[in-house]
């Protein structure tokens, strides 16, 4: 109980509102509506999550494949989820998971500027003139009992339901509470003429969205004070200005656990809401006679000050669509250049570097950010084990002395001629080093990150989740048996014994092909004919090698030419060969999204056999 309080400033805060609702019962009930409404948003968070889980990546591409339609988008889901943080802090996930192309992210996230405009027309018009508390009540009766419900589809329903019912009587709370103050907490006595009063209504705005990390809730907070006279219209236009602006901290707190995608993306979407918002309370006399204008012709009485503010809060954000859509190019453009992608494993290491010169390696794809929806933390989950699929195969060449990086443009007889030329020992790497520096972090983030996964996943989600997490974990038993195979083959790869340095490189070699077909088998996400052809040729060429190889080492035993010690040595070392083979191939089938095959059973019919490039004689 104890550490519940340990920051001082919480019960002195809870002892301060206990006090204040206390000595005016309305302020409790502002207070609670403004806490169902934010209530209500989160439920409706939830079951939009519900709604999109499986198929968000698919409804995406289709929605965001021009910028209008991503404008669009945003102003859509905005509207639906009335939450504009929620929409920025997706977003974010989406580009970051590689689901959505800056141009596609930085249209959304311009369409969810204008969306927030329309909860402000929806209170404006219906919130503050009717009660809502009526149509509130059945739907949160049907949201909780649906909510109930197993499946996602219902359960889904049930969060919007439930969401609803909350916002709708949060409004109706909100109202009672300004009422009941009669000018007791009246916020024009803060009014301060000129500029300086329009700054730090503003200035209110902008706080009010910051604590409430909405600035729905703040228009709505705005919107209700307003019609019940506790502030001036003009006052208002302010506040609403900063509101928006306000907005940016989310994406500020969402770009800390981003990557550089989604810092490029919190990087527009700040530059936007504080250029809209300039030039807004720079131009604020003009926007106001054009508020006035436009309500004249739609019709809306001088009066009306909530529907004119909502009419001046779409305004200035059309004017901000106006100003940057044409900038987007350039911005693009300069945003990539200040946070460029970091490259990929594969990129890293060249022919002729080595790992150990490497910086420590971790996680390069996941991020909190991915963890806000399903997909995006499932997305990025996939990439981060390609990434460690890049980073065994890598491993894995230097555990047998071969070079990390660019194998896989190697025909078989270059790869063969690489083979037997003679390893300096300042290229010769320890692989338990390399595991320890570079693939151990990757793996443990892995881990972490799939244990903080949202755990109410659809059935296919569930098994991407288990398919990833078995993927990794048959790379670490790859890299594992890598270390093996080093500690006989750091002894015995000059030997003077042509036997054993011969059947040594034939380990090295087929070590090598193995990364050389399965970095081969990434690229053909889709051909399932041609992955089925690299399965088929890579256990057709393990089994013949395996025989080909025993029968050789007898061979060699019988003639004396190896002992039984050398003998055991060099068949437990093919153990090893055949183990470093299988885990990757395991990790590679699901990688590929085949199913996986049992352990030396072909996918397909036999092909032609494979006969090994070295022989021992």
């Amino acid at each position: 109980m104890r550490n519940m309080f340990k920051p001082l400033w919480v019960p002195v805060l809870l002892l301060a509102l206990v006090v204040l609702f206390v000595w005016k019962s309305d302020l409790a009930t502002l207070a609670a509506g403004i806490a169902l409404f934010m209530l209500g948003m989160f439920h409706l968070q939830d079951g939009f999550r519900a709604f999109t889980g499986g198929a968000l990546e698919r409804w995406l591409k289709r929605s965001t494949n021009r910028l209008w339609k991503s404008l669009l988008f945003g102003v859509a889901s905005t509207a639906l989820v009335q939450s504009s943080s929620l929409v920025t802090l997706l977003t974010m996930a989406f580009l970051s998971a590689g689901m959505i192309s800056l141009v596609a992210g930085i249209g959304i996230i311009f369409g969810a500027n204008l969306g927030t405009t329309t909860g402000a027309w929806l209170i404006a018009l219906v919130g503050l003139k009717v009660d809502l508390s009526v149509a509130a009540m059945p739907l949160l009766v049907f949201g909780v009992l649906l909510g109930r419900r197993a499946e996602s589809l219902w359960k889904g329903l049930g969060q919007l339901l439930l969401g609803m019912g909350l916002l709708f009587l949060g409004i109706d709370l909100m109202k009672a509470g300004f009422v009941g103050f009669e000018g007791l907490l009246s916020l024009d006595g803060l009014s301060v003429s000129g500029w300086v009063g329009v700054l730090i209504y503003a200035f209110i705005g902008l706080l009010a969205t910051v604590l409430m990390q909405s600035s729905h809730a703040a228009l709505m907070l705005t919107l209700a004070a307003l019609a019940s006279g506790q502030l001036l219209y003009g006052n208002a236009l302010a506040m609403a200005v900063g509101a928006n602006l306000g907005t940016t901290v989310t994406a500020v707190i969402g770009a800390v656990g981003s990557n550089n995608a989604g810092r490029r993306l919190a990087a527009a979407h700040i530059l936007f809401n504080l250029i809209t918002a300039v030039v807004a309370l720079a131009i604020l006399p003009t926007l106001v006679r054009s508020v006035d204008w436009t309500a004249d012709l739609l019709g809306i009485a001088a009066e009306a000050h909530t529907l004119k503010l909502a009419l001046f809060h779409t305004l200035f954000n059309v004017l901000g669509l106006l100003i940057m859509l044409p900038w987007i190019p350039l911005l693009v453009k300069y945003l990539m250049r200040w946070l460029p992608d970091q490259p990929a494993v594969g990129d890293t290491v060249t022919g002729s570097a080595t790992l150990s010169e490497q910086p420590r390696m971790r996680a390069q794809f996941l991020n909190d950010s991915a963890l806000l929806h399903a997909d995006t933390a499932l997305k990025v989950l996939d990439q981060e084990v390609r990434n460690l699929a890049a980073l065994a195969r890598q491993v894995v060449a230097a555990a047998v002395y071969l070079p990390p990086g660019g194998l896989q443009d190697l025909s078989r007889e270059m790869l063969h001629r690489m083979v037997l030329r003679k390893v300096p020992l300042e290229r010769r790497e320890d692989a338990e080093a390399l595991y320890e520096r570079h693939v151990k972090g990757v793996y443990a983030d892995i881990i972490d990150f799939s244990s903080r996964i949202d755990q109410s996943l659809q059935p296919e989600q569930q098994q991407l989740l288990l398919d990833d997490n078995a993927a990794a974990r048959e790379l670490i038993e790859a890299v594992k048996a890598a270390n093996y195979l080093q500690r006989n083959l750091r002894k015995q790869v000059d030997s003077q014994q042509p036997a054993i340095h011969q059947s040594y490189d034939m380990l090295r070699e087929q070590c090598g092909l193995a990364i050389v077909e399965l970095a081969r088998l990434l690229d053909m996400r889709g051909d399932r004919e041609a992955q089925t052809d690299v399965f088929e040729h890579y256990e057709e060429e393990e089994a013949f090698f395996a025989e080909h190889y025993q029968q050789e080492v007898q061979r060699h035993l019988r003639n004396r030419e190896l002992d039984g010690w050398q003998a055991t040595s060099l068949l437990n070392d093919l153990h090893a060969v055949l183990r470093i083979r299988r885990h990757l191939y395991r990790a590679h089938v699901i990688l590929a999204e085949k199913p996986l095959a049992s352990t030396g059973e072909a996918l397909g019919e036999p092909g032609g056999r494979i006969e090994p490039t070295f022989t021992l004689s």
